[in-house]
């Protein structure tokens, strides 16, 4: 799909952050993110005119570079073809309430599904949960349906509030970010701290739940900017491995030893 669309190209950062944004999509997936078609990420268009959403109809590990529709923040289609996702408005209505917010994901990962669907909340038990340490991931109780509409987007965001991650009650997540790679290691390491959690618990063993203040300061020390780009990277050719081997899409138990 080419759009013939001369705004879609007025400013080259457009089409090269829209790379990343499709990159991620499909790390997403390597990552445990995928359901069906379902997911999708969203970027603020820096001329202020909405945000880029994925289109609909495909699987996160399907998404290329101009595989993106922009839409306004009352949803109206400015740019591009291909369906909207019905879920626009959990897209607008955290960027309109988080200025911060460059880009908001949401997926079904399988883990940080199963955590919203009980009432327990995320605790640091591993490196991946301390990156929540400051704000913690908070829980939208007030549907378990799809956010179709712009007061449950309104309210989804709330609860949001400022933090990066927010479960979605017996249905997914959102994961938020300033930046591409922020956005999607907020996404990967909810999934990460969720499994582990679930695994703890599984388990039997009586947590240990780490001190909060020792881990806030855990959180700055392991994950200053370097290191949040040398993770970005490393998922990046994590990706290349496993396209250039045609393996997109596959999961991570079926990956050959090594990638």
């Amino acid at each position: 799909m080419t759009y013939q669309h001369s705004q879609y190209f007025e400013d080259a950062s457009i089409a090269s952050t829209l790379a990343d944004v499709a990159r991620a999509h499909r790390i997403l997936e390597l990552e445990g993110h995928g359901d069906m078609s379902m997911g999708h990420v969203s970027y603020r268009d820096p001329f202020g005119r909405g945000l880029w959403l994925k289109r609909g109809n495909l699987a996160l590990s399907e998404v290329e570079d101009d595989d993106f529709i922009l839409i306004d923040f009352d949803g109206n289609v400015l740019e591009g073809t291909g369906l909207r996702h019905l879920e626009w408005p959990l897209h607008a209505e955290i960027m309109r309430a988080r200025p911060d917010v460059n880009f908001v994901g949401h997926s079904h990962a399988h883990f940080s599904t199963v955590l919203g669907a009980s009432t327990e909340d995320l605790k640091p038990y591993n490196n991946h949960g301390v990156w929540f340490a400051y704000e913690g991931v908070p829980r939208f109780t007030e549907t378990s349906h799809i956010i179709t509409t712009v007061p449950l987007g309104v309210a989804a965001a709330k609860t949001l509030g400022a933090a990066q991650a927010l479960l979605l009650a017996n249905h997914g997540i959102a994961f938020v970010g300033s930046t591409v790679p922020e956005m999607t290691l907020t996404g990967i390491f909810l999934e990460k701290a969720a499994r582990f959690q679930v695994d703890l618990r599984s388990s039997g063993f009586a947590p240990i739940e780490p001190d909060p203040e020792e881990t806030k300061e855990k959180f700055d020390r392991i994950y200053p900017a370097k290191a949040q780009h040398n993770f970005w990277t490393f998922f990046n050719r994590r990706l290349d491995r496993v396209e250039g081997l045609q393996g997109i899409g596959i999961s991570q138990i079926s990956l050959p030893p090594g990638i």
